[in-house]
């Protein structure tokens, strides 16, 4: 059993599952109807669960407490990218793990924002720009959300800002796949290719919308 923390853990679905796989499952939610929801659904599966108020720059729990945080489509909304990554470094035991996905710089399909073709490879200020500008005048554009996506990745972006909270070891989503996820088949032989070709690996990253990493805590933040 790990002690797992979910950033932005939204219904606490996420919660469920992991506190039914036998986990010590906690949760971080800045939205209190999403909490109030969380609550009810837990209490109709009968499982208990820790959800908090809270933001991923400001995590309401103790340092080196979990072994595992996980923050599924949330980091692109973050209004601190660094800020949130020292926080879930904080609360990580040494050695601990943290796996996040999110919208990528590197393909141009993405599903943040509607009505701009290729916005995946405009440059970063000009996406703020325009995600500022739509959740004020165009809400529909980005869902009615008041956090759009403002943070878009690229591996040797999340690399760097990985390391400068404290995590020296980081994988991309090719180095956490296994060739057998697709069975004997094409899927299984591109995943090998990938993990072996640089170029190759650029190239999936372009077409395959979104991006995933995972790092592991194995010094105190810089």
């Amino acid at each position: 059993p790990l002690k797992v923390l979910d950033v932005g853990a939204a219904q606490g679905r996420a919660l469920i599952a992991l506190t039914r796989q036998g986990h010590e499952a906690y949760g971080v939610e800045p939205w209190a109807q999403a909490r109030e929801v969380a609550a009810h659904l837990a209490a109709a599966e009968g499982v208990e669960i820790t959800l908090r108020g809270g933001t991923a720059e400001n995590i309401p729990y103790d340092n080196s407490f979990f072994d595992l945080v996980l923050a599924t489509s949330v980091i692109e909304h973050v209004d601190d990218v660094r800020q949130s990554f020292r926080e879930i470094s904080r609360v990580l035991k040494p050695g601990g793990l943290f796996w996040f996905n999110s919208a990528s710089a590197l393909c141009p399909r993405q599903d943040e924002i509607t009505g701009f073709p290729l916005f995946g490879w405009y440059p970063d200020p000009l996406k703020r720009r325009i995600m500022n500008w739509a959740k004020i005048h165009r809400p529909a554009l980005v869902g009615h959300t008041e956090h759009p996506a403002i943070n878009w990745w690229t591996p040797w972006k999340a690399r760097r800002l990985l390391r400068r909270a404290g995590f020296s070891t980081i994988w991309d989503r090719w180095e956490l796949r296994r060739p057998s996820e697709g069975a004997n088949g094409w899927r299984a032989h591109a995943i090998g290719i990938a993990q072996r070709n640089p170029i190759v690996r650029l190239a999936g990253d372009v077409v395959i919308t979104g991006c995933s990493y995972a790092a592991r805590k194995d010094s105190a933040p810089l």
